[in-house]
């Protein structure tokens, strides 16, 4: 009997790997199919209520709610930042940008005492200018490469999406039964899994809500103080700083401090200043009062963990470990909790 319940479990962990392998190409799909189902499904039940408890017909209009609120200005807005950046590589190129007059000009601006160390940092005007050209035409070889992979790779976006529709509406429509069923077959105590159910759904809503509304409000800020100062590709600079902000304690900086050091070094010292004082007191501080509002209370995770996980699940899952790398974060600290709580009770039954 043993024999036969240890070759059952063999085959149910081989059948189980072996299909995750099946659907690991389409890994991305189903987790934004699971996503949006968690964020939408109140609408849908809403829906439903107000349809006779017609599941179908408001799980459908739901995904159309979807598509016409998140998929298709997403798809716009990839769109923008890739023109966007195109046209400001263009207008660096036609304006003729010189990088050993951009080198000289930092290290005339800099301070007599900070000469020596910009002198053996940069290697001499030439070789930093080598460096950044380098970077730059890396930089648009990158692009150029991004955008002819997505024209090329049209078609399994398309799949892709179509993945993720059809199973963010079977969700929608069954994903409280199929949670039932799954309860009722998963190995597991069902206090255990329905703590780990609550957790999960708890961190994603977390996670997508303080993301978004962080990255909204951060990329629109920014977006209107580059407009203000004049600088081209504002609309750009503002999505990548919404983008930026989605990593912890790091965010925007990445974006407007390089910017505000180019504006400083180039003579621009009052826009340069200005975008120091904007970034510092208002960009990064809206980032400091919103996120641990809208994603460490609620997650009830430290924000050093929210962002070491949120940067690993990056450097592991590339754009959606921003989702799994807090969410296996916080499984694992309710895995450890609960095993806590168990041995604590196993210790106080053996104790005379």
């Amino acid at each position: 009997m043993r024999l036969h319940s240890f070759v059952f479990g063999l085959v149910v962990v081989a059948v189980s790997a072996a299909f995750l392998w099946v659907i690991s190409p389409y890994a991305g799909a189903v987790l934004w199919g699971v996503i949006f189902a968690i964020m939408f499904i109140g609408m849908k039940e809403r829906l439903s209520a107000r349809f006779g408890g017609r599941d179908g017909l408001a799980s459908l209009l739901t995904l159309l709610v979807i598509i016409a609120l998140v998929i298709v200005p997403s798809i716009l807005l990839a769109s923008l930042v890739l023109n966007e950046a195109v046209h400001a590589y263009q207008n660096v190129s036609a304006s003729g940008f010189n990088p050993n007059g951009f080198v000289e000009k930092v290290l005339a601006a800099a301070p007599d005492w900070a000469q020596p160390m910009l002198q053996s940092a940069l290697g001499g005007a030439s070789d930093a200018a080598g460096t950044i050209s380098r970077v730059l035409t890396g930089a648009l070889s990158s692009l150029s490469s991004a955008a002819l992979s997505l024209g090329q790779s049209a078609a399994a976006l398309v799949i892709a999406f179509g993945v993720t529709l059809y199973l963010t509406f079977f969700l929608l429509r069954d994903g409280r039964s199929l949670a039932e069923k799954i309860a009722t077959t998963v190995p597991l105590d069902r206090e255990f899994y329905d703590a780990l159910s609550e957790r999960f759904v708890q961190v994603i809503r977390a996670m997508i809500k303080g993301s978004l509304v962080v990255a909204v409000a951060q990329g629109m800020i920014g977006g209107v103080v580059f407009a203000l100062l004049g600088i081209p590709g504002a609309a750009l600079w503002g999505t990548l700083m919404g983008a930026m902000s989605l990593i912890p304690a790091v965010g925007t900086g990445i974006v407007w401090v390089p910017v505000a050091l180019y504006l400083l070094f180039t003579g621009s010292i009052t826009e340069g200043l200005i975008l120091i004082a904007c970034g510092a007191l208002i960009i990064s501080t809206v980032d400091n009062v919103l996120r641990p509002i809208l994603v460490g209370r609620e997650t009830k995770m430290p924000d050093p963990l929210i962002l070491i996980s949120t940067l690993g699940g990056i450097a592991v899952a590339g754009f959606n470990g921003l989702i799994i790398g807090p969410v296996i974060a916080a499984m694992f600290i309710t895995v450890w909790s609960m095993a806590g709580k168990a041995a604590d009770h196993v210790r106080r039954n053996e104790s005379p």
